[in-house]
């Protein structure tokens, strides 16, 4: 009987111990290679870092470098440099902070919480760095200016309701406002940022619910509207910064802009497949470039123009490990690896 007893218990160990997760692997250092920023599941703090170097993936790695995650819902991040080192900046919105980890190492140097005066949430969307500053756009409203040798936030900056996209043209930072959260009376203004002055300088009426905008090299900046999701619909918005008015909209299923040289790719949705439009010419090539009727849920895109590729986010449904395929530039697949959950950007790291 003793002897029964004690190989039961051998076999719940063993079983226990079988069913017990590893803890994951990590490379020594986190270069030429891809990091993946997942946003997670909302309200369930789990967003994440995959790393892939070309033969292997890592899962959670930021986690695994500084025993803790990364927060709830990671919307954005950002590669800079600074004094000679390499960081990276996230925007972490439920959880309403910047992480800046070194980006060689994945070590977190700094965790800046971003709250108003009553402890409610600003909810950091977006993050751009210029110079030695990080702007932090908050969709309570605000720009914060964060000084990035300090790490304190150094200016806070009223803007419209609910920003959610920011692009920079001669030396202005320009905010799309969204009004996103005050459906059905969305915002539809931009807001113009002296970056010598950090203050609204101008604001005017674009389209209602903007949120991405890219800046080209030729006075111009393209802004997606998404609509009211019902009679009115989606459209990119081209605007002449020389005189900040609209110049021509363009009704149609758009997200997810890239630009490379003179070629800004887009995502089309009626079309799902990447498409592009010459900002030299203004010419919308109608051929598709990369096919993607595949995907369950495409999450967006980056161009790795060092070796000519694109990769592409598909977050099958939200709650699976998304998968980033590689093609090359003419469309032609290459691979993909898994990723975490709900896959939102890609650094290339050097």
């Amino acid at each position: 009987m003793n002897y029964l007893i004690a190989l039961c218990g051998l076999l719940l160990l063993v079983g226990c111990n079988k069913n017990k997760p590893l803890p994951p692997t990590v490379p020594d250092r986190y270069e030429n290679g891809i990091l993946v920023l997942n946003e997670g599941l909302f309200e369930q703090n789990n967003a994440s870092i995959t790393f892939y170097s070309g033969t292997e993936v890592y899962q959670q790695v930021f986690k695994s470098e500084n025993n803790r995650g990364l927060g709830d819902t990671a919307n954005d991040f950002e590669a800079y440099e600074l004094n000679g080192e390499r960081y990276v900046i996230v925007a972490v919105d439920i959880s309403s902070q910047l992480e800046i980890f070194s980006q060689t190492t994945l070590k977190s140097v700094a965790q800046i919480p971003l709250f108003d005066a009553e402890g409610n949430a600003r909810e950091p969307r977006l993050v751009k760095v210029i110079g030695d500053k990080a702007y932090s756009c908050n969709f309570d409203g605000t720009i914060a200016v964060i000084n990035l040798h300090s790490f304190q936030v150094v200016d806070l900056i009223s803007v419209g309701a609910n920003p959610d996209g920011m692009a920079i043209s001669n030396d202005k930072l320009y905010i799309s406002n969204s009004g996103g959260l005050h459906y059905p009376v969305y915002d539809s203004t931009v807001s113009v940022i002296n970056l010598n002055t950090n203050t609204v300088e101008e604001t005017f009426v674009t389209r209602i619910n903007c949120t991405q905008m890219i800046a080209d090299v030729y006075g111009d900046l393209y802004q997606v509207s998404n609509g009211n999701y019902g009679d009115v619909s989606s459209a990119l918005v081209r605007i002449d910064v020389s005189s900040n008015s609209v110049e021509e909209m363009n009704e149609m299923s758009i997200s997810s802009m890239v630009l490379s040289g003179d070629w800004m790719y887009y995502y089309d949705g009626d079309a799902t497949a990447i498409k592009r439009f010459n900002t030299a010419t203004e010419f919308f090539d109608p051929a598709t470039i990369v096919d993607l009727s595949s995907f369950e849920t495409f999450h967006g895109f980056i161009i790795d123009e060092v070796n000519a590729r694109f990769y592409c986010m598909d977050a099958n449904g939200y709650v699976n490990s998304s998968s980033i395929h590689a093609y090359n530039l003419t469309g032609s697949f290459l691979f993909e690896f898994k990723a975490g959950l709900v896959s939102t950007d890609i650094i290339i790291t050097p």
